[in-house]
């Protein structure tokens, strides 16, 4: 039966398949990554632009439109440059959603507003993080407009498809400085008995802030000698470049330093362990630096993750309050840009260069350290700020009468009685704050100099009005003027 047959149930027709036409083009578009033909459920897929290769596994359990919908969902995604993983990870969510589909005995090609709220609220009753949520969301979005830009369902206006819970988010925080130490002591020290893969592979996500994929990426040929008493280590990196094309950045070190002296002797000990290894592994997992220490392939991330957390289970590791606690590599890469944004020895821009961020905010993301140690910092701030203790006396600018004179008659100049004058235009001095205040008792000391006060103003404000002068400064003068007046009767209401 052709793919464009339809399928009545009721009064609504539901296409069998794609368009002949459309799964034509999607069949050629499948040529440039796979030998196998667009019906079959396994397409083992070789991307040339990143040299990856992997296999990509359909549901045959499901209403044909609805896999060939997912099919074409997912060349568009390769197209666009996903990775195997993503596009994994897609035809995994489809999966649930198809099964929603199925237990409401309904078509992808009937989607309408009531059906997806329906979805909706049956995301809201299950146990699911916001993101995961979210994510399936996100698929049928994707399933719906790949199907109709294939002609086989039509989106109503009315139908939100982007619509998402929104996520309460709080920063990823490094772990303790305190707990970090303790894993040092334990990695630094050679004594302690820890796999030699394991122990350089900490090395490097300690000295620099690299992902642990691009640690594990990295080839046995990665040493280099660019100059005397230094080595280079070349790292790839493929998160942040288009088409996840790998990119290598070097990373140079003193051969002589105290930690990169240990770090090149352990480097070169797991580079001669890896090449003794070549012959035994696989040829996916030859090439490469980190081999396994007791298997024939190469190390994970779950290997690194699980001995990590062994290791801190083991030998007791806890944090500042006494609780059992443990790390994983990415905890490693978070304490490093919060030691370098801290350390004022590296900018910000360099560790933006360094982590092989694409915008120097998502670099100061990483940067947020555990709240303990974020209040030791602030501590160490605000000790610099002479808030208790001997405060520096302030002292009145000493000028010569004729000067004081000249500068008292001019409009802008703000007297302060019992003080002096002031020819800050901006301030806005807390003293008349004060003085308004109803809990204000002023000082009968300073009453001749209210009047005073009182007197100058008048006579300021008379040359003002004659000479047609600011209205602002007259204002003020007459606010002041009010408030200096009330002081004196304050005044003379304590002496009666």
């Amino acid at each position: 039966m052709s793919s464009a047959a339809l399928q009545v149930i009721g009064e609504f027709k539901i296409p069998i398949g794609i368009p002949d036409a459309a799964k034509k083009s999607y069949e050629r578009l499948l040529t440039l990554y796979s030998s196998n033909s667009f019906d079959g459920n396994t397409w083992n897929i070789f991307l040339a632009s990143s040299s990856k290769s992997g296999t990509l596994y359909f549901p045959n359990q499901y209403p044909k439109l609805e896999v060939e919908i997912l099919k074409a969902s997912i060349l568009n995604m390769l197209s666009a440059g996903a990775t195997l993983s993503t596009c994994s990870g897609r035809i995994h969510d489809a999966c649930f959603v198809f099964d929603y589909f199925e237990s409401k005995n309904f078509s992808i090609a009937q989607l309408n507003q009531a059906f997806f709220f329906s979805f909706y609220k049956y995301l809201k009753t299950i146990q699911f993080e916001v993101w995961h949520r979210n994510r399936y969301l996100q698929t049928l979005q994707v399933l719906a407009e790949t199907g109709e830009a294939l002609g086989v369902l039509i989106i109503p206006s009315t139908l939100p498809l982007g619509l998402r819970w929104k996520n309460s988010y709080s920063p990823k925080r490094a772990p303790e400085n305190q707990v970090i130490k303790q894993v040092d002591r334990l990695f630094f020290n050679l004594c302690n008995d820890i796999p030699l893969g394991y122990r350089v592979m900490y090395f490097t996500l300690r000295l620099r802030t690299h992902r642990i994929s691009e640690v594990i990426a990295m080839s046995l040929d990665c040493i280099s000698y660019p100059e005397e008493n230094v080595f280079t280590i070349s790292v790839p990196t493929a998160k942040e470049t288009a088409y996840h094309v790998p990119v290598f950045h070097q990373y140079s070190f003193l051969a002589n330093g105290v930690c990169e002296s240990i770090y090149y002797k352990l480097l070169m000990q797991q580079h001669d362990y890896a090449l003794s290894m070549q012959e035994h592994l696989k040829p996916q997992y030859q090439g490469y630096l980190f081999v396994h220490p007791k298997l024939p392939r190469i190390i994970t991330t779950n290997d690194f993750n699980d001995y990590l957390s062994k290791l801190c289970t083991s030998n007791n590791i806890v944090d500042s309050d006494g609780n059992a606690t443990k790390i994983t590599s990415h905890d490693l890469r978070h304490i490093n840009v919060c030691e370098r944004l801290q350390g004022n020895i590296i900018s910000a821009t360099e560790t933006m260069v360094e982590c092989n961020h694409s915008s120097l905010d998502q670099t100061l993301g990483y940067g947020y350290p555990a709240k303990k140690d974020e209040a030791k910092h602030l501590a160490d701030i605000t000790k610099q700020i002479p808030l208790f203790g001997e405060q520096k006396k302030v002292t009145c600018l000493q000028v010569p009468s004729f000067k004081y004179s000249r500068l008292l008659d001019e409009p802008n100049t703000r007297i302060i009685p019992g003080y002096g004058i002031c020819r800050n235009d901006n301030c806005k001095p807390q003293f008349e704050k004060c003085i308004a205040c109803e809990s204000f008792s002023p000082d009968p000391a300073c009453r001749d100099f209210f009047s005073a006060a009182i007197d100058l103003l008048s006579k300021r404000n008379q040359q003002i009005i004659k000479r047609h002068g600011d209205s602002k400064v007259l204002t003020h003068n007459e606010e002041m003027i009010r408030l200096y007046k009330k002081c004196l009767a304050r005044i003379e209401s304590n002496l009666s």
